[in-house]
């Protein structure tokens, strides 16, 4: 009796852990990562990516501050004094020496009438420079994503490399555990069944470190995408149906490079840096140019000495907002600031800003020429890439049939396990070499088409 009530109460404690942790259990199941939801989550979470972000706020900050500049300025203030021994009392011009409080309160507006069009040159400047810093955005967005593929591919590599492996160990295993029957039935040698023994042994070897090569590429992209722990899970996508074909030769690589100076972040930064660096020298030449100012101010004034009777030392102040209405004066002014001599400050800076228009002109030819390199190093290994996975797609197949063959002659006893192991190393090699093409392939033509303007998924 007291087993059975044993037996019910273990058996309700496994469904209340099977009810709390099944779900989780599911839900890390399930947590799948593809390339897009890799790309997405660095897109959002990357740090590189959030600093690039900020520069493009910061950017929009300046180009609001570059508008306002073209407004007037307009400051208050209110000083209130407490004045001590002989003091001059501007309310009523008189030098006096006895205690007394004034209250003064301001108000003043300045407006640039003329710089050198400084200001509308600097909202210029502000808004390529906006251009550029979201140009950079998109190129970290770009970068990020090629770095995730790259990384990604690696992975789906290391996972099916590891599983040829494992099928070589598998097969190894069904000859060894054969041989150790042949050898008790007297109809093979010892050193046959340890001769094969040792390949096994050796293959597994190279399971492990498969292992360990796919732990390591998958912690270089829990690394890149900044996640906490050692294992992640990728979605294996279909490449069942992909064909590698050869490049279409109509699409020369002066075609593609033309294309990618029109949509590159790179190439369309640059550009805008050097409209920035124009309009930096346009700003430093204002400087040449004579300065109008238009200046206005509004001042008011409280003493505590400003008797309604001046005459009359008994005579009451003049109460506190009388005072400020009749004590009220009004400024209005045109200043013009005339650069006669400032230390060279001047030329040197359009020296500067014409130097710096240099240095933005080479940036971007550089730019231009690196991007072309790239090209032409992505078709060149696109190509070679297409004409090994050939290669090897030739081979891959007399391989295996060389490999069936052995098999059988093993099996019968017509070959040895040095013979076999060679024929199965040979063809389990070039299945190996076979999916490196394919995989090699696939990325070098998805990295051209991302050169061309296309999206990057497979």
């Amino acid at each position: 009796m007291s087993s059975n009530i044993l037996s019910r109460y273990l058996f309700r404690i496994v469904k209340v852990v099977a009810f709390i942790f099944f779900p989780l259990l599911v839900k890390a199941q399930g947590d799948v990562w593809s390339l897009k939801k890799c790309i997405e989550y660095a897109h959002e979470k990357n740090i590189t990516i959030q600093k690039f972000k900020l520069n493009v706020e910061s950017n929009k900050a300046t180009l609001t501050q570059s508008w306002a500049s073209l407004l007037p300025t307009l400051n208050g203030s209110m000083a209130e004094s407490f004045n001590f021994g002989l003091r001059f009392d501007p309310t009523t011009g008189l030098l006096n020496d006895q205690r007394f409080n004034t209250t003064a309160i301001s108000a003043s507006s300045q407006f640039i009438i003329f710089n050198g069009l400084a200001n509308y040159h600097s909202i210029g400047q502000s808004q390529s420079n906006l251009k550029a810093a979201q140009y950079d955005f998109q190129q970290a967005l770009d970068d990020i994503s090629i770095n995730i593929a790259n990384v990604y591919m690696q992975v789906l590599f290391a996972e099916e490399r590891l599983e040829i492996v494992k099928q070589q160990v598998d097969v190894l295993d069904q000859q060894v555990k054969r041989s150790r029957q042949l050898f008790e039935a007297g109809i093979i040698t010892k050193g046959a069944l340890m001769s094969i023994e040792a390949q096994l042994s050796t293959q597994q070897l190279t399971k492990v470190n498969g292992e360990n090569a796919l732990a390591s590429v998958k912690l270089s992209l829990i690394q890149l995408l900044q996640l906490d722990g050692f294992e992640i899970q990728i979605e294996k996508p279909d490449f069942s149906a992909v064909e590698p074909e050869i490049l279409n030769e109509s699409e020369s690589v002066q075609m593609i490079y033309n294309s990618a100076l029109l949509n590159r972040p790179n190439i369309l930064s640059r550009e805008w840096r050097m409209k920035s660096a124009k309009q930096g020298l346009a700003i430093a030449r204002g400087s040449y140019y004579p300065q109008i100012l238009l200046n206005t101010s509004v001042s008011t004034i409280y003493s505590g000495l400003l008797k309604q009777n001046p005459f009359d030392p008994n005579s009451p102040i003049v109460p506190f907002f009388d005072q400020l209405e009749r004590n009220n004066a009004q400024q209005f002014s045109f200043g013009m600031n005339i650069p006669l001599f400032n230390g060279l400050q001047i030329r040197t800076a359009v020296k500067q800003s014409k130097i710096a228009y240099k240095n933005a002109e080479l940036d971007l030819m550089n730019e231009k020429f690196l991007l072309k390199n790239t090209i032409q190093k992505s078709y060149a290994d696109a190509k070679a890439a297409f004409k090994t996975y050939q290669a090897n797609q030739q081979g891959l197949a007399s391989f295996k049939e060389n490999f069936e063959y052995a098999k059988q002659r093993f099996e019968a006893n017509l070959i040895n396990s040095v013979d076999y192991n060679d024929a199965a190393t040979r063809y389990f090699n070039a299945r190996t070499e076979s999916l490196i093409a394919l995989y090699d392939y696939i990325f070098k033509s998805k990295v051209l088409d991302f050169y061309k303007g296309k999206k990057l998924e497979f």
